[in-house]
Order: C-alpha cells, then structure tokens, then sequence
C-alpha cells in the first residue's frame, strides 16, 4: 500500500479586529466662581450734562441686604436667584473698587424694590467751571428715588459653623464698572442697562458704604 504524505497546513491568521471607537463624553461644565451682587441705594444727587442728560451720580445704600445671583454660561443675561438673603458684614476696597466682602447670611426678608422712578427736586446747583455736569439736582427727603447696582464678583472663601452651615462668604472685586437700574427693570441686569464706573468710595464709621460716586461710562472725565 503505498504511503500518503501528509502536507502540514500553515496556521490561519486572523486579521487583528479594528480598534473599536469610544463614546465620546462631554465636555465637563466650565468651572465659574463668578457671581453678581445686587445692592439697594437711593439716588443722594445727581448731575446734569448741557444737553440734560443724566451725568455723575452720588449713591448712598438703603440696605445692607444684598441679593447674590448665578450667572448662566448659555445665557450670560440669565442669572439664577438663590433664595438665601446675605447682609454686608465687612467691606475693604481695594484699588478704587469695591475690594473684598464678607456676607453672613440674614433671617430678614429682602425688602421689596422700593421707591420711584422720580423724585422732587430739593435743590439745583451750578457747578462752576464745569462743562461736562454743570447742573447737579438734590433730591428732597419726601420722595426718594432708588436704584438697583449690580456688580460682578469672585467668590474666594466659604466659612462654615460648628454646625456645618455656611457661617459666612468672602468675595472680591476688582470690577469698577457697575449696572445701574431701576427696581421696575426686574431682579436681573437688564440688557442695555446703563454702566457706570466707582469714580470714588465714602466709608461710614462702621466701614460701611457711607457714599458712592458714579461716573456715566464713555463719558468725559471730569476736570
């Protein structure tokens, strides 16, 4: 019988499987500390340009209640109302604005938007060698006019009690250009409200905010 030779078969390789593509995860949600601060003043004075247009403005604070608010990174003219009120506990500017500020939580209601959009002139004064305000308007005590100053801060530090509620929160800013509106416009910065920049910052005895002054932004300084 004759014999059969066996041809040995060579191994069959397998093509290496294509690498199989990874879901793609979403981009993590941008990190923001940012938060703006809503303060309650009424109108002290208030300047007039030649063309009667509203110039300069000395601000002085109703309350020391303040409303902190999220801003949306989708809509930046969006903001998130938390529903905790803050009061002012300490203030210490810094380079012409309002620096650092600690707030400790409040019990106390926030006040509803008060005042009118007008007031009753007590006074007119011209300002002598001035050409860009040289009518400045007091307000009598009867009818005040308050507005609502937004501000954009950093919060830096959260302070906890023994019993692990926020105890107090630190914030800062080095932002001298404020919102400035009227409590009709809504609790949020409307869009087209107009800025103004600290031009100078009173302290009260305390170190409260005894007086603002406000300079209407891309107007002429004043000599």
């Amino acid at each position: 019988m004759p014999e059969t030779t066996q041809t040995p078969t060579a191994p069959v390789t397998k093509a290496p499987a294509p690498p199989m593509a990874k879901p793609q995860q979403p981009p993590p949600a941008a990190m923001q500390t940012s938060v703006q601060l809503t303060f309650s003043f009424e109108i002290a004075a208030m300047q007039l340009t030649p063309s009667f247009k509203m110039g300069a403005l000395k601000v002085r604070p109703l309350s020391k209640l303040v409303t902190m608010r999220l801003p949306s990174p989708q809509q930046p003219q969006s903001a998130l109302n938390l529903q905790v009120s803050f009061e002012v506990a300490k203030i210490q500017p810094a380079s012409g604005a309002l620096g650092m500020i600690r707030m400790v939580p409040s019990q106390q209601q926030r006040p509803a938007p008060g005042g009118l959009p007008s007031f009753a002139v007590a006074g007119l004064q011209v300002i002598p060698n001035s050409e860009t305000a040289p009518v400045q308007l007091t307000p009598s005590r009867q009818g005040r006019a308050s507005v609502l100053i937004t501000v954009p801060f950093q919060i830096t530090t959260l302070e906890f009690a023994p019993s692990l509620e926020i105890a107090s929160v630190i914030l800062n800013s080095n932002s001298k250009q404020v919102a400035v509106q009227l409590p009709g416009a809504g609790p949020a910065p409307a869009e087209g409200a107009p800025m103004f920049e600290i031009a100078n910052l009173e302290l009260g005895e305390g170190g409260e905010i005894g007086m603002m002054h406000l300079n209407p932004v891309n107007a002429p300084k004043r000599a």
